[in-house]
């Protein structure tokens, strides 16, 4: 129960939590840890004076956000001992303690200090975060609550934690542009392997672990064939310097033996392009921003053609590219919508190359759960549209 509220001189009120703001070295690497790992929803987006990306706002229970920022270049980072803020709290249930060391193992965040009532971690850049049910003590591991089918603690459920979340989290924040690298342990690398090799495989962004990557799964599998998923949250072709989908071609496996190999990413390349090196002849720039419409969709597009030429060259049977689905709200699905145009136009012409496209679909109410991520339900009606010619490219 919160306590009651209190005043101080002038029957001014005491001042609740509205937002924290914590800064970062890499956008990209923090929404990674933070939405994708801790589950907090992106509720905004904002790009600086150049259309580089500078913030990402993220929901806190009791109205307050997390403000993510980019730290200046060169910015010194911050020791676990000096003086200042030190460290961002978060509430959860006592009996989701095991499942949260779990998942964060797994993920490449394991438990680097525990107490009775709280789990600590360090995100991507070596900040301290905590995961706390004080006051209250965890049960016994054999009665704590177990992971939801997705392999992850139920994120809901942790925010009936309510307030106490927000209230934590006036532990924050500061400390979180520590620069100290982290080195993601083996448990973030394994990946769900079958008995034989695959004979396809379902890659992509976040969704790829959530219910529409399971899904599609479930749809090759009833197809008769081995299936294996292979999901890295915030991951696109946007950012090649956090995560580079071209390298990891030739980590896939025989793709000769394969039947095919199914692509679902995008909805995290809606800002500006980081430029590879000797990427763009005789230029020496380093980002295309977003507002640059016609370079960002040529390059784009010339990434997502290199990509699925390079599984083609590989033997590969068939990649099918699924365009990303549209949210429901308004600016990101705006933004989505030169996405999808420009990946299908990149698989176009290509030897192995085919486009899923779930587009022209209405979406309802309850389809996503923060107007961008699909919910259950939203997997569920987008499969009976790219279910179908999924399985007929693959398994016919």
């Amino acid at each position: 129960m919160p306590p009651p509220t209190r005043t101080v001189e002038n029957d001014v009120r005491t001042p609740a939590v509205h937002h924290l703001a914590v800064k970062v070295r890499d956008l990209v690497r923090a929404e990674a840890f933070y939405a994708g790992v801790l589950g907090l929803a992106v509720q905004a987006r904002h790009d600086d004076a150049h259309g580089r990306p500078r913030a990402l706002w993220m929901t806190l229970d009791g109205g307050a956000f997390l403000a993510v920022e980019r730290a200046a270049e060169g910015a010194p980072g911050r020791a676990d001992d000096a003086q200042g803020w030190h460290c961002v709290a978060l509430g959860i249930a006592p009996s989701e303690r095991e499942s949260w060391r779990a998942r964060l193992t797994e993920r490449g965040h394991p438990v680097v200090h525990e107490t009775d009532f709280t789990l600590y971690v360090r995100d991507p850049e070596g900040a301290l975060v905590a995961l706390s049910h004080h006051p209250h003590r965890a049960p016994p591991p054999e009665r704590q609550g177990v992971a939801d089918n997705t392999g992850a603690p139920t994120v809901a459920s942790s925010r009936r934690s309510g307030s106490k979340a927000a209230a934590l989290a006036v532990l924050a924040a500061l400390g979180l542009a520590v620069g100290v690298a982290v080195t993601p342990t083996a448990g973030a690398q394994r990946r769900r392997a079958p008995a034989a090799p695959p004979e396809a495989i379902v890659l992509g962004s976040s969704s790829v672990n959530g219910a529409l990557g399971r899904m599609i799964e479930s749809e090759l599998v009833g197809a008769g064939l081995r299936v294996q998923r292979m999901g890295h949250s915030s991951t696109g072709f946007a950012r090649p310097d956090f995560f580079d989908w071209q390298a990891e071609i030739a980590r896939l496996g025989d793709l000769n033996a394969m039947r095919g190999v199914v692509v679902y990413m995008g909805g995290n390349d809606t800002q500006a392009l980081r430029v590879r090196e000797g990427e763009l002849e005789g230029s020496t720039e380093e980002w295309i921003q977003w507002r640059d419409e016609a370079r960002w969709t040529t390059l784009y597009s010339a990434r997502v053609r290199s990509f699925v030429e390079g599984l083609c060259e590989g033997g590969l049977r068939r990649a099918v590219v699924v365009l990303p689905s549209e949210g429901e709200r308004g600016g990101w699905s705006d933004r989505i919508r030169r996405v999808q145009a420009a990946q299908a136009e990149g698989v176009r012409g290509t030897r192995c190359g085919v486009v899923v496209d779930p587009r022209g679909g209405q979406i309802r109410e309850g389809d996503t759960v923060d107007g961008i991520h699909l919910s259950r339900q939203g997997a569920r009606t987008l499969l009976l549209r790219i279910g179908p010619p999924i399985v007929a490219a693959i398994a016919g």
